[in-house]
């Protein structure tokens, strides 16, 4: 059976970081592989993010596909 992926939301002091991943643990190995975003101090972590729920005017405009696993805000998915 394949895992399902989560999207998760990781609430920063510079805004957030939008991961789709198998578990928190890969979610988090995949922001830290990224220097910039290893940096930023999470202060909440919401599992199972609804996406419409995000800034309309920020995050929607700006991010890549949450429906694939990686990094969609910023929009890391290459």
């Amino acid at each position: 059976m394949d895992k399902l992926l989560i999207r998760f939301w990781f609430t920063t002091e510079r805004g957030g970081i939008g991961v789709t991943a198998y578990s928190l643990e890969d979610a988090r190995n995949l922001i830290d592989a990224d220097d910039y975003l290893r940096i930023q101090k999470v202060s909440e972590v919401i599992e199972n993010v609804d996406v419409r729920t995000l800034d309309q005017g920020h995050v929607i405009p700006n991010m890549g596909p949450p429906n694939l696993r990686g990094i969609w805000f910023p929009n890391l998915i290459r």
